[in-house]
């Protein structure tokens, strides 16, 4: 069964995402990317967000009462050919913009059957490292890993620092203060950081995040000037409520790693890099 429907019941199951991300143990941005997937399948809205909670809406309910009927008939036929979930699905993690690149692009990771753990690198690496997933798209080359696991250099990332239009500088700038920043542990920090400092840019980091979500929704109410990647604030730029802050792009370098035994998996890294190198056009 496709895993956007079982991440989908269980928030109808649970009452709130959070809790389908407890029920299922994989993050809470899973959850978010699998239903936001199958409202775009559909072209509806299958929730509605409540103070404590969520709520399905009517089309949701339609799609809740068949989604229940094919996961019953999914274990009635795993259960008659002796099926091992572990066996029949393929776990991947992925960081957080890849994940939003490929969910909005294409249904590789559904073709795949992927249950996909959408985390940072340093996790990812870990978890196809002791075999808890089978595939992972990084940043930042990787040391040498053991002689089951297979490493590919994919296309870099492009980032851009935008602000919103009313605070953005009338000339170009070389120092920003106000910097929206991720999470200051990460791979991409520290790489970013080292960027700064060979570009002769001062950036002072004003606030972390762990989601470049929250950062965006910040740098659209003006609350300072994030750095995110091209494709994730396209749209913000077209419509006008973000602005390109410096003119030089930034990149940081995307890698897929995976245990030898599943390289079948390398079509999802194919289709990261196609997707990369359709934004860098």
């Amino acid at each position: 069964m496709d895993h956007r429907y079982r991440k989908f019941l269980a928030v109808a199951e649970e009452g709130s995402f959070s809790g389908a991300a407890k029920k299922l143990k994989v993050t809470q941005p899973a959850i978010t990317l699998a239903v936001a997937s199958l409202e775009r399948a559909f072209g509806v809205k299958l929730y509605t967000r409540k103070k404590y909670a969520v709520e399905l809406t009517e089309q949701g309910k339609i799609v809740a009462s068949a989604a229940k009927k094919m996961s019953d008939e999914f274990n009635k036929m795993k259960k008659k050919l002796n099926v091992d979930d572990k066996n029949a699905q393929y776990h991947v993690g992925i960081i957080d913009s890849i994940a939003h690149l490929l969910y909005t692009s294409t249904d590789v990771l559904v073709r795949a059957n992927a249950e996909v753990m959408v985390d940072n690198s340093r996790r990812i690496l870990r978890d196809v490292s002791d075999g808890t997933i089978d595939f992972g798209v990084i940043t930042g080359q990787p040391a040498p890993l053991g002689s089951d696991i297979a490493v590919h250099k994919l296309r870099d990332e492009e980032f851009v620092f935008v602000c919103a239009p009313y605070m953005a500088p009338s000339q170009s700038v070389t120092k920003i203060d106000d910097w929206l920043a991720i999470n200051k542990d990460s791979t991409s920090f520290r790489h970013f950081v080292r960027l700064f400092k060979k570009e002769g840019l001062l950036v002072t980091p004003v606030f972390y995040s762990t989601s470049m979500e929250l950062l965006k929704e910040m740098a659209v109410a003006g609350k300072g000037t994030a750095l995110l990647p091209r494709h994730f604030v396209d749209q913000s730029l077209a419509n006008g409520t973000l602005e390109v802050v410096i003119t030089r792009p930034m990149y940081r370098p995307i890698w897929a790693v995976s245990r030898k035994k599943h390289m079948q998996l390398y079509d999802i890294s194919k289709k990261v890099d196609d997707l990369l190198a359709q934004e860098a056009a």
